[in-house]
């Protein structure tokens, strides 16, 4: 999540075959924000609101409030499958344009993911630290607030905040402080890592023997990061298969249908694998389901690149929502769990603590979209000012 969270207008340079039209452009930004949304909204709900079986306040505004913040997880599979077609789109345009280089690739890469993670690890322990000092919170943060999100008892030491910055959380290290949202960012990293070194050791001009190492540090990634991380790969790899397939010369009508099609096979899945308490193979299985909702998304992605024209506000709209979509996904949470710890206990879905939260997503977005204008808007400044120090 450029990555899976980088602007869509980038591929605009694409191949005609493969061409990324405006109104596509504008749909994947869509889906971009709607998936970071989700995450974030998941997070507050936990956070804030009581579980459903715990509360007898069972509301229809609750009941809409508890379907649409059960979407994190599917949310991250989306943004994998996104991530390979739009990097992975990136690098076979450069090779076709014959401009590929490994080095400048990875520190695109590396950038990209860098300048958002390091201010969003130094926010995450000021929130932390002030929770716990602060507000005295020293029991939510030493366990109770990871029983309500994805997370380990809260470590705040220097050692986890260099290995998450250096993308190894969940491989040596954990994640940093409350911010669990972070484990992503190392499969996504090292999904980057694979990827360059694939298409640097198929190049014709290769010589036999960098093929060899190439082919030896794939393996030794793939050893280090582990089977959770590459058992996923194959989700990235599959957005890239997307970008390769032709495009249909589809008629209005026909690329409406599919469209729509896919779209609802799609949340038909969701809403009965994930809107509803999960059923028995999805507890079973969810390797099998991480690969089925990225199957299914992938062809709404191919469905999507055959969209029909859509809108100038529509586009302008669907590319400000998207905006901050990867700062939205990497400061959240350490500034929820604040939130939690302000507020001291969480509350029954009543109507007026469910428009509260609305309330408070509002503010978390307007509080991304603060510190994106900060960081993650002078991304492309700060890369050129290290890319000419760095290559002629």
């Amino acid at each position: 999540m450029e990555s899976t969270l980088i602007p869509t207008a980038e591929l605009t340079t694409a191949p005609v075959r493969r061409e990324l039209s405006e109104a596509a452009s504008a749909h994947l930004n869509l889906v971009r924000g709607l998936a970071a949304a989700a995450v974030a909204f998941q997070h507050l709900r936990s956070l804030l609101l009581l579980d459903w079986p715990q509360t007898s306040q069972h509301s229809a505004l609750a009941a809409a409030v508890y379907l649409l913040a059960k979407f994190a997880h599917p949310a991250v599979i989306v943004f994998f499958v996104l991530s390979g077609f739009l990097v992975g789109s990136s690098g076979i345009r450069s090779v076709e344009n014959r401009t590929w280089s490994l080095p400048r690739y990875m520190l695109h890469r590396f950038l990209r993911l860098e300048i958002v993670l390091l201010p969003a690890l130094l926010v995450g322990l000021l929130w932390d630290t002030a929770g716990v000092y602060l507000l005295h919170a020293s029991a939510l943060y030493s366990g109770g607030w990871h029983l309500l999100v994805r997370g380990d008892p809260i470590d705040l030491s220097w050692r986890t905040l260099l290995g998450n910055a250096a993308f190894v959380q969940d491989i040596l290290v954990p994640t940093f402080g409350t911010n669990a949202a972070l484990w992503s960012l190392s499969y996504e990293f090292w999904y980057y890592v694979l990827f360059g070194l694939l298409v640097a050791a198929t190049l014709r001009r290769t010589r036999l023997w960098l093929r060899l190492a190439l082919a030896a540090l794939i393996l030794a990634v793939a050893r280090f990061t582990g089977l959770g991380i590459m058992a996923l790969a194959s989700l990235w790899f599959l957005g890239l298969g997307v970008y390769l397939l032709p495009r249909m010369n589809l008629s209005s009508r026909k690329s409406r249908t599919m469209l729509l099609a896919f779209t609802l096979l799609f949340l038909a899945f969701l809403g009965v694998t994930f809107g509803r308490p999960a059923p028995l193979f999805a507890l079973r299985y969810p390797l099998l389901v991480d690969l089925t909702t990225g199957i299914l998304f992938a062809l709404l992605l191919y469905a999507i690149l055959h969209a029909n024209p859509a809108r100038a506000g529509y586009q302008r709209a669907a590319h400000f929502i998207a905006a901050p979509t990867y700062t939205l996904y990497a400061n959240h949470l350490p500034a929820l769990v604040f939130l939690l710890a302000c507020i001291g206990v969480r509350r029954a879905p009543t109507t007026v603590h469910c428009l509260e939260l609305a309330g408070w997503f509002i503010v978390c977005w307007l509080y991304s979209y603060g510190l994106f204008l900060l960081f993650e808007s002078r991304t492309p400044t700060i890369r050129r000012w290290i890319e000419v120090r760095l290559f002629s």
